[in-house]
């Protein structure tokens, strides 16, 4: 028994590859893409799943800023400012819950792009150096922290 002849255009609908893989589908963080289709493609690619790193990274820089916010708050009970001017505005003009809404949402908003665009050639490296800065961070409020003593 042989296999029916394919006509040379048998597809009905447009093909789907014409267009590149969006950044967010439906199929986000329960997808099948967890890279490239082909040998080769590693970088440049949006997936649906993320390595252990990438995820640890990303949950990394919201733990260590939710820590960060924690610390601030202490060292402004004890009669510190804030540093960042920005930061500064929000906690003048807004208040306490104005400034964590500010400092988390925008941590939470640059982890999400970083996220999204990790596969992306040097994104990786910005992930890893945020979680590096904030880690340097949290020494600082521990010399702050050792002078106010």
């Amino acid at each position: 028994m042989t296999a029916p002849a394919l006509s040379e255009n048998v597809r009905q609908n447009p093909d789907r590859r014409r267009q590149p893989t969006p950044v967010l589908t439906r199929y986000w963080l329960n997808g099948r893409r967890r890279g490239g289709r082909r040998h080769g493609e590693t970088q440049g690619i949006y997936v649906d799943r993320y390595s252990g790193e990438e995820v640890a990274l990303f949950f990394g820089l919201l733990g260590l800023s939710a820590v960060d916010l924690a610390l601030t708050f202490a060292h402004l009970g004890d009669g510190g400012r804030e540093a960042n001017p920005v930061m500064a505005w929000f906690l003048d003009r807004g208040g306490s819950g104005a400034f964590a809404a500010a400092k988390l949402s925008s941590t939470l908003v640059a982890a999400l792009l970083l996220l999204l665009h990790v596969r992306f050639r040097g994104v990786l490296h910005v992930l890893r150096a945020g979680v590096g800065m904030y880690l340097l961070l949290m020494v600082w409020h521990g010399v702050v922290a050792l002078d106010r003593w």
